[in-house]
């Protein structure tokens, strides 16, 4: 804190210290926190387990102190295996004041009762293997203030050699004031309990969390620091704590799952608590970051067990909380870059796709993507999909554009200067955005032993009605040069379209071809020559759109409010020339026509259409039209009704064969829910609705007869109303 903060904070503590009144008027000075009859002094507080090798240098350490024998006292706290230390310390001759406890094992038990039991004004703690400078104890209350935390100086010894303060922990301090400006200033040190000197009445209050095994001190002080807001101040007289780190000592744990990974979760979690309730930034930005501290240990961990990163992601991907700090966790572990023009929290079905598959492939990546602010809404939320397993995020600040050639090709030179590509074997591309695609050649190019995998949403040429886009990218000069680089027979597909050769260069370069369902493989591949189809076949794969656990659909609460003494009936999406909202309406049609108890929802972004439309053909009492869900919205809300309505896009005018299925399918799925697919024969669609007829049931496009029928089967089935 400032020295400004510093005298406001004093004067507040003052004001409180005297606010307890009696019949309106203060009657005496009142202390801030309730501490009972502490004398004057420092009490030393020394948990003590398997310290036999330690606890004679330690006495001796103490014996040394300077400070007056009537000022400070020695608390031993004996816990878990100590009877060997406990022999030791008996046969020493001890001239100072001590006491010794007996707790159950665990440090920060043992501390607690230390504490409790503590007869003077400021505590000190001590490892059984560390030890104190002479003037510690006497340098250290002669700067002890009220309502302050001391920071004393810290030496680490490595074996026998003195680091004389040169480590992280200590060069905090030197390069600091007094009175530091902020908490985070003194992160390091506020994450260790040696080192300093805390009032009793603090530690009175807030106490270790005995439910860790390591980290607690972490915690600790965390919590006093939410708690109590209190001034810190560094010691500018010479008292140093000195912290052993040879071998068998406290402060050389070895790399364990337990250590680095279990117990390094449950601090995380408790200091996610703390921030849950704490408004003030500096704190939080305190806690924010002794949370990402603690995510390196998981790290470290995980740099040399890499065949348990999926075990433990599977621990921390559902840990969504604000701010969990997955960054740190995936630390240069990735190995993959995934290009993803669009990407959360950008609102696009491309990107959350995307999104999913890296929640599907459970392995750590990097992300590029484009700013897409211009264009998309964004939602944060969406960001939980991916970030358990996400590094790096490399947004690109380009102009978004579908077919533009300088824009796009703004973001691959950009993308090329901001990712270090000599760390990553594997690229992974989606696009129907051409961005993904034509960043993912270039850097194929450099690079040519990189595995790149590209998938395709759906067609980039022939957009849904069949006609061919045309956008110019490459130049003549360009073309010419591409050309030698592919075989001769295949020399024929290289021009200047962007939308050709968005399809063409990832089909020739690509080490493996996604596609997401078989009829946009053939409808995709009909164009070319036999020679070509055949290599592109045999490296690619139909991959459906992925699925995400039913954990995320209870992510966010949906309020939606429907009527469970009726059959309800969803639809979420957009309407489109190639995709009408007249059967949706038809089904409506039929519910009145049969006076079924039954009411159908439409969620949408054009409301006043599908509104208009509603009311023209009389059906307003059976539809409601709401505006679209927020993603998580709407998969809660997805469980809830009794169908959901799933149409694909007419295509029949325009396709031999329709290559689109709605990732859509992929979302109602998960959710429980019975779905009725209006499809087009051929489709994708109609051959789910042959083959798994207990949960996806049918009706042709455009058929009334069976749009009839498939409602009288679904209502039959529903046990809450009758047909």
């Amino acid at each position: 804190m400032s020295n400004l903060k510093i005298r406001e904070r004093l004067k507040e503590i003052n004001k409180i210290k005297n606010s307890v009144l009696s019949d309106e008027k203060v009657q005496e000075e009142t202390p801030l926190f309730p501490a009972g009859n502490l004398k004057c002094g420092i009490s030393v507080i020394i948990p003590v387990h398997q310290g036999e090798t330690f606890i004679e240098g330690l006495v001796d350490s103490l014996k040394k102190q300077t400070l007056e024998t009537g000022l400070f006292e020695v608390v031993f706290v004996f816990n878990g295996d100590y009877e060997k230390s406990e022999a030791v310390l008996e046969k020493l001759q001890i001239p100072f004041n001590h006491k010794v406890l007996y707790s159950e094992q665990g440090v920060g038990i043992a501390r607690n009762l230390g504490i409790n039991n503590a007869q003077y004004s400021y505590i000190t703690f001590l490892d059984v293997d560390d030890t104190l400078s002479e003037e510690y104890l006497k340098n250290s209350l002669s700067e002890a203030e009220p309502y302050t935390i001391l920071l004393n100086q810290l030496h680490e010894i490595v074996e026998t050699r003195d680091d004389h303060g040169n480590n992280v922990i200590n060069k905090e301090l030197l390069r600091l004031n007094q009175y530091p400006n902020s908490y985070f200033e003194v992160g390091k040190n506020l994450s260790l309990n040696g080192a300093k000197i805390v009032p009793t009445s603090f530690l009175l209050n807030t106490q270790f969390n005995e439910a860790l095994n390591n980290g607690e001190d972490v915690v600790l002080y965390a919590a006093l620091i939410t708690e109590f807001k209190p001034i810190v101040k560094i010691n500018q007289q010479s008292a140093v704590y000195y912290r052993y780190k040879g071998q068998g000592t406290l402060s050389r744990a070895k790399v364990s799952f337990q250590f680095n990974v279990l117990d390094r979760i449950n601090v995380i979690d408790a200091l996610q608590d703390l921030l849950k309730y704490e408004d003030d930034l500096d704190v939080r930005n305190l806690i924010i970051d002794r949370m990402r501290s603690q995510a390196l240990f998981i790290n470290k961990y995980l740099v040399l067990n890499m065949d348990d990163y999926g075990r433990v992601t599977d621990l921390i991907k559902y840990k969504q909380d604000e701010f969990y700090p997955y960054q740190q966790v995936n630390k240069d572990l990735a190995k993959t870059l995934y290009i993803s023009y669009c990407f959360p929290p950008f609102v696009d079905t491309s990107g959350v796709v995307m999104a999913k598959r890296i929640n599907q492939g459970k392995q750590p990546v990097d992300v590029v993507f484009n700013d897409m602010t211009d264009v998309r809404g964004m939602d944060p939320s969406l960001e939980v999909i991916a970030n358990p397993y996400i590094d790096d995020k490399y947004m690109i600040n380009t102009a978004s554009s579908f077919s533009n050639a300088g824009y796009i090709q703004s973001f691959v030179d950009k993308v090329k200067k901001r990712v270090e590509m000599q760390k990553y074997d594997e690229i992974y591309s989606r696009a129907l955005w051409p961005g993904s695609h034509m960043a993912a050649f270039e850097f194929k190019m450099d690079d040519s032993s990189l595995k790149w995998t590209a998938e395709f949403s759906d067609p980039i040429l022939y957009d849904i009605k069949n006609e061919a886009r045309k956008a110019g990218y490459f130049t003549v000069k360009e073309v010419k040069r591409l050309k030698k680089k592919v075989p001769k027979n295949f020399e024929e597909y290289i021009n200047t379209n962007l939308f050709n050769m968005c399809e063409v260069l990832p089909f020739i370069f690509a080490d493996e071809i996604v596609f997401t369902n078989i009829n946009q493989q053939e409808v995709m591949l009909e164009r070319f020559s036999d020679e070509f189809k055949n290599m592109v076949y045999k490296k690619s794969v139909i991959s459906k759109h992925p699925s995400l656990d039913k954990y995320y659909y209870d992510i966010d609460k949906h309020y939606v409010s429907l009527n469970q003494n009726e059959f309800n009936i969803g639809y979420f999406g957009n309407f489109y020339e190639t995709r009408s909202a007249i059967d949706i309406i038809n089904i409506a049609k039929k519910i009145k026509e049969h006076n079924i108890k039954a009411r159908l929802y439409i969620f949408t972004n054009d409301t006043s259409k599908v509104r208009s439309q509603v009311i023209t053909q009389d059906v307003s009492e059976i539809v409601q039209v709401n505006t679209y869900l927020k993603y998580f919205e709407f998969l809660n809300a997805s469980k809830e009704f009794d169908c959901l309505i799933l149409s694909d896009a007419n295509t029949k005018d325009y396709m031999k064969k329709n290559p689109y299925l709605a990732s859509k399918y992929s979302d109602y799925v998960s959710s429980g829910t019975k779905i009725w697919s209006l499809y087009e024969d051929g489709s994708v669609l109609s051959e789910i609705v042959k083959n798994d007829g207990n949960n996806v049931f049918g009706s042709k496009l455009g058929n009334v007869e069976e749009i009839e029928k498939t409602l009288f089967e679904l209502v039959k089935m529903n046990k809450k109303i009758e047909p």
